[in-house]
C-alpha cells in the first residue's frame, strides 16, 4: 500500500537551468577562454559533483560552500575575468527562485497521498522555492538535513526515518536515473524515472514523461 510519495525537487519539479543560471554559464565564457558554454556547464558540474560526493556524513558541507569553491576552480581553469562569490550568489537566487513544471504543480495540488519532497539541496534554496511557488508538499528532506546527497542511500533512509515510513510504503519520483531511481531502488522503494527528455528507458525501470502519466501509474500501483 502507498502511504506516501517521496519526490525530487529540482530537474523534476522545478527546472534545473533557468535565465539567471544560463546568465551566469554566458558571464564565464565571455570572460574566458572556454570552447563554449557547453564545456563551461560540463566543468561546473564535474567540479561541483566531486565536491558534493566527497563531502557527506562527518564531512559534509553546504552546497552553498561548494558552488563556490566550483565556481573558483572552473575561473581559474578558463582564466575567466569574473568574480566567483558574485556568480554563486546568482545561483542562489536561481535556487531559491528557479522555474516551475506546470505539471509538477498540478500533481501536487491534487495528489492523493502525502508528497515530500527529498532532494540534494541546501535547506534556505528548498525553502524559498517551495514557499514562492506556493506548492502543497507535506514535509521536506535535504542533503542538508541528512548530511548526504544522492546517490548516497543515507538521504533516503534519513526521509524513511523522519517521516516514519518504510521502503514498502513509499514510492520516489525525480529525473536522475542513477540518484532518483537506482539508488532508492536498493532500499527497496518503488520508483518512476520523469523522462521528460524521452531518454531510452531500461527494462527494469517504470519511466514517465510527465507528471500526468506518474499520476497514471500511481493509480494503477494502488488499485493493484
Amino acid at each position: 500500500m502507498i502511504k506516501g510519495i517521496f519526490c525530487d525537487f529540482y530537474g523534476t519539479v522545478v527546472h534545473e537551468n533557468g535565465p539567471i543560471s544560463l546568465e551566469v554559464i554566458e558571464r564565464v565564457y565571455r570572460s574566458g577562454d572556454a570552447a563554449s558554454p557547453k564545456e563551461v556547464v560540463q566543468a561546473w558540474y564535474q567540479a561541483f559533483d566531486q565536491r558534493v560526493q566527497a563531502c557527506c556524513g562527518p564531512h559534509y558541507r553546504t552546497q552553498q560552500e561548494l558552488a563556490l569553491e566550483s565556481f573558483q576552480q572552473v575561473l581559474e581553469q578558463f582564466h575567466a575575468k569574473e568574480d566567483a562569490a558574485a556568480l554563486c550568489q546568482r545561483m542562489v537566487e536561481h535556487w531559491c527562485n528557479p522555474p516551475l513544471y506546470e505539471d509538477a504543480k498540478v500533481f501536487l495540488d491534487q495528489s492523493s497521498w502525502p508528497v515530500y519532497l527529498v532532494t540534494s539541496s541546501d535547506n534556505l534554496f528548498v525553502e524559498q522555492a517551495v514557499a514562492g511557488h506556493g506548492l502543497k508538499v507535506s514535509g521536506i528532506t535535504t542533503s542538508e538535513d541528512a548530511t548526504y546527497a544522492k546517490p548516497h542511500v543515507e538521504l533516503f533512509e534519513y526521509a524513511l526515518r523522519r517521516w516514519g515510513l518504510s521502503p514498502a510504503q513509499v514510492v520516489h519520483i525525480g529525473d536522475s536515473l542513477q540518484g532518483d531511481v537506482r539508488c532508492p531502488q536498493a532500499l527497496g522503494i518503488r520508483t518512476i524515472w520523469l523522462n521528460r527528455e524521452d531518454r531510452p528507458v531500461p527494462p527494469d525501470v517504470t519511466a514517465a514523461k510527465d507528471f500526468y502519466q506518474v499520476q497514471a501509474i500511481l493509480q494503477q500501483w494502488s488499485e493493484a
